[in-house]
């Protein structure tokens, strides 16, 4: 399914986590690389029978073929691929423990938290209130984390815009569209980190693409 362009292929759709190498591809300025795939499963049996088969076990976005290569999953690992192949949006070295810690922290943890919200917020789906208060307490102490890493920051890694700032901008604007922004409410220094990224062209370029 890598196609004989000789282009890497990167599957995506609208608003999903593929919106984070969707982002980086174009603060690297490297689309003319790329074959964008906009696939979401479920369409098709056939197609994604072999979406699975060829590209992803789990049928799900983002994936990218880089042919020659075995598929690359995982946005936060994407993303990482990315950086290092052009070399670009990396971090200082003094900042590299920043940028591993919060590429994985957003992906390995926040992701899973913010996809509770959605159920509950976005599927209207029912919990206790027990969970929910338990969800909400490991939600707000995450945010305060990095809100206190932020401090007198522009970006994770300083004052230099890197590769996690696509994959941590991108649960800024998840939270943002969950329950009208209220899960943001009593973070500050995270509301102007979200105004710092709304103002860059090409995040705003890739919310906007359908």
């Amino acid at each position: 399914m890598a196609g004989d362009s000789g282009k890497m292929k990167l599957y995506w759709y609208p608003e999903y986590r593929s919106v984070r190498p969707i982002w980086l591809i174009k603060e690297l300025e490297a689309e003319q690389d790329f074959e964008l795939v906009r696939f979401f499963p479920g369409g098709d049996a056939a197609h994604d029978a072999a979406y699975r088969k060829d590209v992803h076990p789990h049928c799900t976005i983002p994936a990218l073929v880089v042919p020659g290569h075995i598929p690359i999953l995982e946005s936060g690992a994407i993303c990482m691929y990315l950086a290092d192949r052009y070399g670009k949006l990396l971090p200082e070295p003094k900042d590299k423990e920043d940028y591993y810690s919060f590429m994985l922290y957003t992906t390995a943890t926040l992701d899973g938290i913010l996809d509770f919200f959605f159920e509950l917020y976005g599927m209207n789906k029912t919990f206790t209130d027990e969970k929910v208060q338990q969800m909400t307490d490991k939600l707000n102490a995450g945010f305060d984390f990095i809100s206190r890493r932020l401090q007198g920051r522009q970006f994770i890694c300083g004052d230099k815009f890197t590769a996690v700032d696509c994959v941590f901008g991108y649960i800024i604007y998840y939270a943002m569209v969950l329950k009208d922004g209220a899960l943001l409410k009593n973070h500050p220094v995270l509301l102007e980190y979200r105004d710092r990224i709304q103002k860059r062209p090409h995040y705003q370029a890739t919310i906007n693409m359908k």
